[in-house]
């Protein structure tokens, strides 16, 4: 696999107009599951477009195993995508679509083969291999769409939102069998959802986005235990963290933006007696 690592990273669709992206700064070692996370319109499948290389960032580099592919065509950048709406070919078979790739690589007939069959029994589609798309059902056509995926063997995997068309029973069932299958082939990864659940549940990072800035990076635990400002505090958990407002009567004190006793008695800024916020999880 792969590291990833974004520097400074911005994104502009125009003079005049708002950066999509501003000055992301992430870095995701060989083998890492990295989620993010945020509210629709927070700029999340545009970064993952920009890795894809499917639009062109407007500062900043990226990174694959410190080499800089930022100016390169997604065809060159040996990142592979699943997407949200599945993206198969209607007229081609679960084995064609799962194949497309490697025949485009030129790559021959026997591999080919040998590699279709190696994806199709981890995915548990074998069954499926001479179906067209409309035949499947949504649970079976994003295992085609990852089947796709994982046969060209890439440094990096991204994934956009793949679970939010299927029902809530699949969801689950589905992001099991995705965390099962990171575990299995301990894939370098990138995963955009707008959903909590997914996102501290198969994520052994998460970064999480808003208005286009990266408002927090880290474990799915420090994320939840010790949110970086209001906005991750009330976004993250459910029910939502409870929010009282108090004002620091003393260093020991535990409130909002200093909200534990060790942050408060090494140096707290704030001073006694400045507003701040008391959190309850």
């Amino acid at each position: 696999m792969a590291t990833l690592e974004l520097r400074n990273v911005n994104k502009t669709y125009g003079a005049g107009l708002p950066d999509t992206l501003k000055n992301i700064e992430l870095k995701i070692d060989d083998g890492e599951f990295l989620i993010l996370v945020g509210p629709s319109g927070c700029g999340k499948s545009t970064l993952m477009n920009c890795i894809a290389g499917l639009e062109n960032i407007s500062g900043g580099a990226i990174l694959v195993d410190d080499a800089d592919i930022s100016g390169m065509s997604p065809k060159d950048r040996d990142i592979a995508m699943v997407f949200q709406s599945y993206a198969l070919y209607p007229t081609m078979s679960v084995r064609d679509n799962i194949a497309f790739g490697l025949k485009i690589r030129k790559m021959p007939a026997a591999e080919i083969d040998a590699e279709v069959a190696r994806v199709a029994k981890l995915l548990q589609i074998e069954h499926l291999l001479t179906r067209k798309p409309g035949q499947l059902s949504g649970g079976q056509q994003q295992r085609v769409a990852m089947g796709r995926a994982l046969a060209r063997r890439p440094k990096i995997y991204l994934f956009d939102e793949p679970l939010s068309n299927l029902d809530a029973k699949l969801r689950v069932e589905m992001r099991t069998e995705m965390k099962l299958m990171h575990q299995r082939l301990k894939t370098t990864t990138v995963y955009v959802t707008h959903d909590q659940i997914e996102a501290m549940t198969l994520g052994d990072k998460v970064a999480v986005m808003k208005d286009g800035i990266i408002q927090q990076f880290g474990t799915p635990k420090q994320i939840y235990n010790d949110p970086a400002n209001l906005f991750v505090a009330s976004f993250i958990g459910s029910p939502p963290m409870n929010f009282i407002p108090c004002a620091c009567s003393a260093r020991t004190a535990a409130c909002w933006p200093c909200w534990t006793v060790a942050r408060l008695a090494a140096s707290c800024p704030w001073g006694p007696r400045m507003p701040g916020w008391k959190t309850v999880r």
